[in-house]
């Protein structure tokens, strides 16, 4: 289903901002997507509710003490149609071969020729820039690519962490395929990266902690 089908208007719009600021956010409020999005709270949950009715949005509540419960709203599943699925039935037809075809250090090895050619594309875009610098560039290298995520710090340190996982649909079959993001993620901050949790072993996100991160100055 095209995008536009769905929306009933371009993707240059606040329903699109508020679909993508879910998308990254995993769950929000109707505040945070306010100062996502830039625009008045009113607005949101106009667009909110309509996009409720579509049923591309759920909303949950949530109690934190007293007072009114916090209203958290988040992707539906049909909002997922909404980005590009259909590559990972070639994918995962295209591994299968391979697997059937290759040993497994052969099939790992291509994997990781593959992962270390898209490194070096990405490398010498961020080549030279300072560690924040890399890091935003990483941010908008992978939102080019429908890759949505965000830094955020935690008790471990620096983590990436995305809400939805390019990999899920073929994961479960092909595990492998994980050591592509990380080889990216490694090469953009030049910095060791150690996976935290992962969408397809069941948890909330997909999280990489970097470990450290010494910008290179070539």
């Amino acid at each position: 289903m095209a995008t536009y089908e769905v929306l009933g208007t371009n993707t240059q719009n606040t329903r699109w901002a508020i679909i993508k600021s879910l998308r990254a956010f995993g769950q929000a409020t109707v505040s945070q997507l306010a100062d996502a999005v830039g625009v008045k709270a009113v607005t949101v949950r106009h667009h909110l509710n309509s996009l409720q009715a579509e049923r591309l949005v759920e909303m949950e509540e949530e109690r934190r003490g007293v007072g009114r419960p916090v209203h958290l709203y988040r992707l539906s599943q049909k909002a997922e149609r909404l980005f590009p699925q259909t590559y990972h039935l070639l994918i995962d037809r295209l591994l299968g071969e391979l697997k059937q075809t290759f040993p497994e250090e052969t099939v790992r090895a291509l994997i990781d020729s593959l992962a270390s050619s898209m490194a070096d594309d990405l490398r010498r875009e961020v080549a030279g820039l300072p560690p924040e610098a890399r890091r935003e560039r990483l941010l908008e290298w992978l939102d080019e690519r429908g890759l949505t995520a965000s830094w955020q710090e935690s008790d471990a340190g620096l983590e990436l962490v995305s809400y939805h996982c390019p990999y899920r649909a073929i994961g479960h079959h092909h595990p492998e395929l994980c050591r592509i993001d990380e080889a990216l993620v490694q090469v953009a901050v030049d910095a060791e990266v150690e996976r935290a949790s992962c969408l397809r072993m069941g948890d909330t996100a997909c999280t990489l902690v970097l470990h450290e991160a010494h910008v290179a100055e070539s």
